[in-house]
């Protein structure tokens, strides 16, 4: 009787779920990519909402209440709520998910027509000589890890050892799922160089929010932003980004659903270029990164 226990509690725990929270949607995807039907995933910030000043639902707080682990991204609201979170389940294990990932800095970087006063966000690796200089705190990490499969090998390794770590009776479950993730990611990797392989290095592309960075950085390009420290650029810097971005041969701006499109639409019409809507926070991470890869090259 007592071996029948033991085996039904064993089962169980087999087939029991890890209750598990992220911050967006891609985050969501990596987990239940290697977690499969043994983890349950809920994602903070819904589609179309801004991760950067989102607040949860009371709702979501419930999901809180329930899980195991919190996989944390950078986002600037979690600055607001991890703590919250923390002390709505005490039990709950913060995770950091973008472990061994090397961060770039959005920098205010000069525009060339008027570089005394007007900037553009572009990046650079965590040691800039800058960063830490309380006279340059517009520098901030970029939380937009996941644009590049590099990175994104890393979460996967990050997400396995988590999930064996509390949960080691399926550890071969989750291995085999990591091993076929991994294999994916470098299928993803291979599609966009071979995209990109024509063209010239450091060739740009033109942004609303600097959402683009690991990508660009990943694939030897450069992201032309026009977002200035998280708004529309006044009329007058506006123009001089115009003429920056017909000196450079912009032929399409990126947008976002999350972000206002009103200075990218005046900037296409000024130019007769494209307005295209992307977004880094689809959750079919890999289809979406290729096709930003196509619409790049193909402009």
């Amino acid at each position: 009787m007592r071996f029948l226990i033991t085996l039904f509690l064993m089962i169980n725990f087999a087939y029991a779920q890890t209750n598990i929270v992220v911050s967006i949607l891609p985050q969501q995807t990596f987990v239940e990519k290697i977690g499969g039907d043994k983890v349950k995933v809920i994602a903070m910030v819904p589609p179309g909402s801004n991760p950067h000043h989102y607040e949860p639902k009371t709702s979501q707080m419930k999901h809180i209440s329930k899980a195991a682990i919190y996989f944390p991204i950078g986002f600037g609201f979690e600055e607001t709520w991890l703590p919250k979170f923390a002390n709505q389940n005490k039990n709950m294990k913060f995770v950091e998910m973008t472990k061994d990932i090397e961060r770039i800095m959005m920098k205010r970087h000069k525009h060339k027509v008027d570089d005394k006063h007007h900037h553009h966000d572009e990046h650079h690796t965590k040691h800039d000589n800058h960063h830490g200089d309380k006279k340059e705190s517009k520098y901030k990490e970029d939380p937009h890890t996941w644009t590049s499969p590099k990175n994104v090998k890393i979460m996967a390794k990050n997400i396995y050892d988590t999930l064996v770590q509390f949960d080691s009776i399926n550890k071969e479950y989750y291995l085999n799922n990591y091993n076929s993730f991994v294999k994916e990611i470098e299928q993803t990797d291979a599609r966009i160089k071979d995209i990109f392989s024509n063209m010239p290095k450091n060739s740009k592309f033109m942004v609303f929010h600097p959402a683009w960075g690991y990508f660009a950085k990943e694939y030897n390009l450069v992201q032309f932003a026009i977002e200035i420290e998280g708004k529309d650029p006044k009329p007058k810097i506006l123009q001089k980004i115009i003429e920056e971005a017909r000196e450079e041969n912009i032929k399409a701006i990126f947008t976002q659903v999350e972000f206002s499109e009103k200075s990218a639409k005046v900037i296409a019409d000024e130019l007769n270029i494209k307005v295209i809507k992307e977004t880094p926070l689809a959750s079919n991470w890999s289809l979406n990164l290729i096709h930003v890869a196509r619409t790049i090259a193909n402009n």
